[in-house]
This record gives C-alpha cells, sequence and structure tokens, in this order.
C-alpha cells in the first residue's frame, strides 16, 4: 500500500495523465467542428449546445494536462480530469445500453476508437490515476503545487504547535 503513495509512482501518474490529455486535447481544440459531430453522436447534448460543449471540453483538458506536465495545483487538475473521466464513462455507458455503436471522440476524429466496455475499463484505470494524484500528490518536482499536504503522517504536513 505504501508504493500508492509514493512520490515516483504520483509523478509517473501525473505525467501519464498530463500526457494522454494534451494528446487526446491536442486533435479536439484543432479542430473543434469535428469533435463537435462526436459530441452530436452520443445524443446526450442538445445540438445547440453541442459546439460550446465540444469547446469547453477540449480546452478543460488541455489546459488539466499542462497543468498535470508541469506540476500546477496538481489536485486541482486531477479533480478536474476526475469529473471529466465520470462523465465521460457515464457517456459510453448510456451509448452502450441504448445499443449504440458509434466513435468515442476520445482522441478526436481521428484516433478514436468505439464505444465499448474496454472503454470503460480505460476509464476506470485512468479514473484511478485521477484519484491517486488527487489524495496522495505532495508537490514533488511541482512548478507550483498549490499549498502543502497537512495531513497528520504526510512527508510535509507541518510540524505541531503546542
Amino acid at each position: 500500500m505504501t508504493f500508492l503513495r509514493s512520490r515516483t509512482l504520483n509523478l509517473l501518474l501525473r505525467l501519464l495523465l498530463g500526457v494522454l490529455f494534451v494528446y487526446a486535447a491536442w486533435e479536439k481544440v484543432l479542430h473543434p467542428q469535428a469533435f463537435a459531430m462526436s459530441v452530436r453522436a452520443y445524443k446526450i447534448v442538445p445540438f445547440s449546445l453541442s459546439n460550446l460543449f465540444a469547446l469547453i471540453v477540449s480546452w478543460s483538458e488541455l489546459t488539466a494536462g499542462i497543468m498535470l506536465l508541469l506540476g500546477v495545483l496538481s489536485r486541482k487538475a486531477a479533480g478536474a480530469l476526475f469529473l471529466l473521466l465520470c462523465a465521460f464513462t457515464v457517456a459510453i455507458a448510456t451509448t452502450i445500453v441504448r445499443g449504440m455503436v458509434i466513435d468515442c471522440g476520445c482522441f478526436g476524429a481521428e484516433g478514436g476508437a468505439t464505444t465499448s466496455w474496454l472503454s470503460i475499463l480505460r476509464n476506470v484505470g485512468l479514473l484511478i490515476a485521477a484519484w491517486l494524484i488527487m489524495a496522495h500528490n505532495d508537490g514533488f518536482l511541482s512548478l507550483f503545487p498549490g499549498g502543502t499536504d497537512t495531513r497528520p503522517g504526510s512527508r510535509r504536513a507541518e510540524p505541531e504547535r503546542f
């Protein structure tokens, strides 16, 4: 269990998620109309809001990914990705339940895969990674860690004052 709290694992997860989400967002940011078409295929977001939704999601992914790579407010960036991954997982699950087979739009128009239980499994792994960053990041090799971990027993806990 100590390994799950280790600085090395946390740094690796931070870099992995950062690279993954910058990569995933890049094509979406460059081609927002194509991503908006992927959003429409889910038939969850109203058509009139699909362009705005696509812009918000793609720029959120890119921003949070860059923040993780640089170590800027890593816990908050991981939290944002955790929420996005929850939404993506629910959206994929609804397509499966409704019997729809669509391109997930996960990596833009070029790199997507069809929605499947494997997509949900992948997202669960990414959710665990984001949660571990939120729970155990102590600012190791971060530009701006965003505060210290003051939980008892943490490496960066402040000493007790008498």
